[in-house]
């Protein structure tokens, strides 16, 4: 009877023991589902291992988007700066020459700068005067280089100003030496230098071998032009070098040369044409040439037609 008391509460007790343990199991299982509920609800942004430490992601595009509008910003600053440095470069050049306003003739010009206006007779040369032969293509062919043109004026001689008051100047014209092209196609000569008198001129030896080398332009007889032949009026017969013989102008020329300088030469075109070319009695010259390698050497080239 003892031995079944004693076993009964063994039994009991085991069992007690049993409840304590499974109590505590769940306990620690209650704590564990806790604190797995508290990790699942932490904020959390995507892209980020650590949302309280990590920043977002630079956007590639606006980057992109941000460099190409500073370098558009930059481009259009350098072609500001670009057309104010053209203008200014202009305003300069145009400050440091003349404008033709008159070519009196082969040698003599009138040029003016803002409100300043000065007689110029150019340096080292000599062409024909009123009435000589040649002057009408000298004067003709000086206004076909620099007339209305704007023009650099370059003192050079021993005095400032000869003795009719006219400054002496060198002119040139887009780099072009007009004093020197006048005698390179023979319309001038080189003088009033250091072999007769005047002293040596910066350019003087340039000029001397030009006109030792140059043809000398043929122009119409002096008594022949004062009845209108070298103009275009009236007739003549050939004259000397002209290599056209017979009756002059030519038939329905509405604009004539001279004979003894046949060739055309139009300048806005810058072609050249001689007698018998398609449109030659219709071309109106601005200057008129002996041969066509003369009208080449000043720039103009042979009709095609």
């Amino acid at each position: 009877m003892r031995r079944r008391t004693t076993n009964g509460l063994v039994a009991v007790a085991a069992l007690v023991g049993l409840v304590a343990i499974g109590g505590n199991v769940r306990g620690t299982d209650r704590a564990a589902l806790a604190g797995a509920g508290a990790t699942a609800t932490a904020t959390y942004t995507p892209g980020s291992p650590d949302a309280a430490s990590s920043p977002s992601a630079p956007d590639p595009d606006a980057s992109r988007a941000a460099t190409e509008k500073a370098a558009a910003a930059k481009t259009a600053a350098d072609k500001v700066a670009a057309a104010k440095a053209t203008a200014d470069k202009a305003a300069k050049a145009e400050a440091a020459t003349w404008a033709v306003t008159k070519v009196v003739d082969g040698d003599t010009i009138w040029a003016a700068r803002g409100a300043e206006s000065v007689k110029v007779r150019l340096i080292g040369i000599d062409t024909p005067e009123v009435g000589q032969c040649g002057f009408a293509e000298a004067s003709r062919n000086l206004r076909g280089l620099i007339g209305s043109q704007r023009v650099t004026l370059t003192p050079g001689a021993q005095t400032d100003l000869d003795r009719y008051g006219r400054s002496l100047r060198y002119v040139d014209v887009r780099g072009v030496d007009a004093g020197l092209r006048q005698i390179k196609q023979g319309y001038a000569v080189a003088r009033y230098d250091s072999r007769d008198g005047y002293g040596a001129h910066p350019r003087e030896t340039a000029y001397v071998r030009a006109d030792a080398g140059s043809p000398k332009a043929r122009c119409a007889d002096p008594a022949t032009a004062a009845s209108g032949a070298g103009t275009g009026g009236g007739t003549a017969g050939g004259t000397a070098g002209s290599g056209l013989t017979g009756s002059w102008p030519l038939p329905a020329d509405k604009y004539p040369c001279p004979q003894a300088r046949p060739i055309k030469g139009n300048e806005n075109s810058m072609i050249a044409h001689e007698p018998g070319d398609r449109y030659y009695a219709v071309t109106k010259p601005e200057q008129c040439f002996a041969t066509m390698s003369d009208a080449e050497a000043a720039g103009f080239r042979p009709a095609k037609v």
